[in-house]
């Protein structure tokens, strides 16, 4: 059997010749083709594999081993070159040596772009800024795999080398393994030899000492402890300056870091999508493999959306574009939870990991150490971030990654590109790509679903610490932003949960408690969706069943839904019922009672939140006897008794003060300025209106913010100021309508009724003028003309 049809091993070869004829028969080239590669006359392939020569070691590295694709393949990078070390000492003589002086045109240019350069305006500008100052020397361009370094240190060289006496000069590092190599790539690029009396080091040194030159030394980060070498080069050339690509900074004293981040993206809500430099890479590079690529708003909106996915990573985005001959827009959008399996198109001329992502992400993978690679495989776990805390808790064991060793190494991977940190929020967070393949990876350890286990309880054991401090509390706001920072991640524990319906009775807090933080954050739609596939996979009539139907009917209910909402509450007081579940009872009826009154039922209303007002003060369940305060005033508005309600709303106002519910204080508040317009004290119900207003804003209650925006209109209409309640009251359904709330029909009708009178005072062009200003303004809009 030939080496060929069997598994071979680089020790197998004992000379070589007969190696570089295997690797490049293997590579599927001919000598030809090989000799047109590393710029070699075919004949002297042939004297090669006949073990007549072999070549330098630096030329082996810089143009040899990417022909034969093997960068990523290191044990026969070592075994050729042991073989080459072996051939060239008996059979070749030592290289002539040359002239101290660099001649000006000796070396090797830049190479020449073949593509335009789109985009990196704002950081090419910056760039030629930094290398222009004299004191600069050393400038590292850092950035993750695939963020475009190269191609901006290129651009930034083509643009300044006319500054500098002898241009620029590039320095491919990509085939160079060992540190000890970097300086002989130089000596390659530059044309530079070593001679009988002085060293590669010595040589180069001496080549550039009376330069004035840009060199850029590429794909720095596999020899990052060769750093020092260009310290000791740049000593002795006072007008050289280097500009290093690497996914680390080489942390050198003179060194100044750039981070190159990935291309803008457009949010959701933008228009001008063809003005972000992500959507144009990916449209230009479309037309290039397709020339009739379509260029309307809706082909630009599905290439946007293509550009998030995929975190505005230029390699990526090119890859993609790449595939428009063979899959449309939609078909990648929808692929792209495999996207190491179809981006893998690049041009045949540039090196094997810049031809497909997962190669350009295995490069970098293959630099970190043991440890680094375990936690970024297990850090994969997190949906959009983490903390440190959360990473200690789930990605430690007791041998290979120790909790004691997370932060170091949390900090190693930030340093590498492979993650990035938040230094704001405290929180580190992968591109997208990036996770995938460390997800990819943890797959293969067959440690996902262990990881997996360990985040779920964390989250859990989070949110149950996170509960009561977004229910009461001056910290309400920061609680509540500290759960909305990690939804994704809960999301994922929803995920996890839903997946096997045996774990819903033990989640049942943990998803009673997502339900209260969905009502607060607004996210309704979403809330009511996760509930009801709950209570569609949990049957069993339980204690924890009675909870969940609670928390599913108030999603229906805020979304308009009140039969459907109706038919929930009914049958968790049924359950709790059955099973004597007093405190289940009475939340049922709370719950009833409101919908009684929405369905202006208030007669009933009144009767069952008297019963559970009597079962909050007998229990001191302060919290929630602040809500039933205000329902039960509301009801008692409804039916006349405004003394009552004013009682009912003052001493909500009082508990809530005393306890921390801002959310409920927020209500008593816009309550309590409901009684005194209905005594016509409308100045009085507009300052109350403004501090509602203030409380729901600080706690990010937008719902709530919607309702008071709506009241403030109706005091603004009473004193007088028609053209601002237009505007507010047009700001408050704008608001409604994004948040997906109804109104009851009561209020419906009260605000038809505004509108209409508005409409009336002011006439039709200048409502209507005041209308469309109200549509035109944001929250943070919205809320300050409210309390002008």
């Amino acid at each position: 059997m030939s080496k060929q049809q069997s598994i071979v091993e680089p020790s197998e070869f004992q000379t070589f010749g007969e190696l570089l004829r295997y690797l490049r028969e293997r590579a599927k080239l001919t000598q030809r083709g090989l000799a047109q590669q590393v710029g070699y006359h075919y004949s002297y392939l042939s004297r090669l594999e006949k073990n007549e020569r072999a070549p330098d070691e630096t030329v082996l590295r810089a143009r040899f081993i990417p022909a034969l694709k093997l960068q990523n393949e290191s044990l026969w990078v070592k075994r050729i070159t042991e073989l080459a070390r072996e051939t060239r000492p008996a059979e070749q003589p030592p290289a002539a040596p040359v002239p101290d002086p660099l001649p000006e045109t000796a070396f090797a240019r830049l190479p020449v772009p073949f593509t335009s350069f789109l985009g990196r305006a704002r950081e090419v500008e910056t760039l030629e800024r930094m290398l222009r100052q004299p004191d600069v020397r050393l400038v590292t361009l850092v950035g993750p795999p695939g963020v475009g370094k190269t191609r901006l240190a290129l651009h930034a060289a083509e643009r300044l080398a006319a500054d500098f006496e002898a241009g620029a000069v590039f320095v491919n590092l990509m085939p160079v393994l060992e540190a000890d190599q970097v300086i002989p790539a130089f000596a390659l690029a530059l044309d530079v030899r070593e001679t009988a009396r002085l060293s590669v080091l010595e040589s180069v040194s001496a080549a550039l000492k009376s330069k004035n030159l840009l060199i850029v030394a590429d794909n720095f980060e596999q020899v990052a402890e060769a750093g020092p070498q260009l310290l000791a080069l740049l000593g002795e050339a006072k007008n050289v300056k280097i500009l290093v690509t690497s996914r680390e900074a080489l942390r050198l004293r003179g060194e100044k870091e750039f981070p190159l981040v990935p291309l803008p993206v457009p949010g959701e809500t933008e228009t001008n999508l063809q003005d972000f430099p992500s959507v144009q890479l990916f449209l230009q590079r479309a037309r290039d493999v397709k020339p009739d690529f379509p260029q309307d708003d809706e082909t630009a909106s599905r290439a946007a959306e293509i550009c998030r996915r995929l975190d505005g990573l230029p390699l990526a985005i090119e890859l993609a574009a790449a595939r428009v001959g063979a899959l449309s827009l939609s078909a990648m959008l929808k692929q792209l939870h495999r996207r190491f399996d179809w981006l893998t198109y690049g041009k045949r001329d540039l090196p094997a990991w810049r031809q497909n992502l997962w190669d350009a992400v295995e490069w970098s993978y293959s630099l970190l150490d043991v440890q680094e690679r375990v936690l970024m495989n297990r850090l994969s776990v997190f949906s959009d971030g983490w903390t440190l805390e959360a990473a200690e808790a789930i990605c430690c064991d007791d041998t290979i990654c120790l909790a004691s060793d997370v932060l170091n190494l949390l900090m190693r991977l930030a340093d590498k590109s492979m993650i990035a940190a938040d230094t704001e929020q405290d929180r580190f967070h992968f591109l997208e790509s990036l996770r995938e393949f460390a997800h990819k990876k943890l797959n293969e350890e067959n440690a996902f679903e262990l990881m997996r286990q360990r985040h779920a309880q964390y989250f859990m054991n989070f949110m149950q610490a996170a509960s009561p401090n977004i229910k009461q509390g001056n910290d309400v706001a920061r609680w509540l932003d500290r759960v909305e920072a990690d939804h994704n991640n809960l999301r994922a524990v929803m995920t996890w949960i839903v997946e096997d319906p045996s774990r819903i009775p033990s989640a049942s807090e943990f998803i009673v408690d997502m339900g209260r933080f969905w009502y607060d954050r607004n996210h309704f739609t979403e809330g009511r969706r996760w509930l009801d596939q709950i209570v569609a996979a949990y049957s069993e009539p339980t204690a924890e069943r009675a909870n969940l139907l609670r928390t599913c009917g108030d999603f229906h209910r805020v979304q308009g839904d009140y039969a459907e909402a109706r038919l929930i509450e009914e049958e968790g007081l049924a359950v709790s019922k059955a099973l004597g579940y007093e405190r289940g009872m009475y939340q049922s009826m709370d719950a009833l009672a409101i919908l009684a009154g929405i369905q202006r039922d208030y007669a009933r209303a009144s009767e069952l939140l008297e019963q559970v007002l009597d079962y909050r003060r007998r229990t001191k369940d302060a919290l929630r006897l602040t809500a039933t305060l205000n329902n039960l005033a509301i009801a008692s508005r409804r039916l006349g008794n405004f003394e009552r309600a004013r009682e009912l709303y003052e001493e909500a106002i009082s508990v809530t003060r005393e306890n921390g519910n801002l959310m409920s204080l927020g209500h008593a508040l816009n309550g309590l300025s409901e009684v005194h317009t209905e005594s016509k004290d409308f100045a009085a119900a507009l300052e109350l209106q403004r501090q509602g207003l203030e409380v729901r804003r600080q706690i990010g209650d937008w719902k709530g913010v919607a309702f008071s925006l709506g009241s403030i209109a109706i005091s603004l209409h009473h004193l007088d100021k028609p053209a601002r309640a237009a505007q507010l009251e047009s700001a408050g359904i704008k608001l409604r309508g994004e948040l997906g709330v109804s109104f009851p029909a009561i209020a419906q009708a009260e605000h038809d009724e505004l509108a209409a009178s508005l409409r009336a005072k002011l006439g039709e062009a200048a409502f209507d003028e005041a209308w469309s200003r109200g549509q035109s303004l944001s929250r943070g809009q919205a809320v300050a003309l409210a309390t002008e």
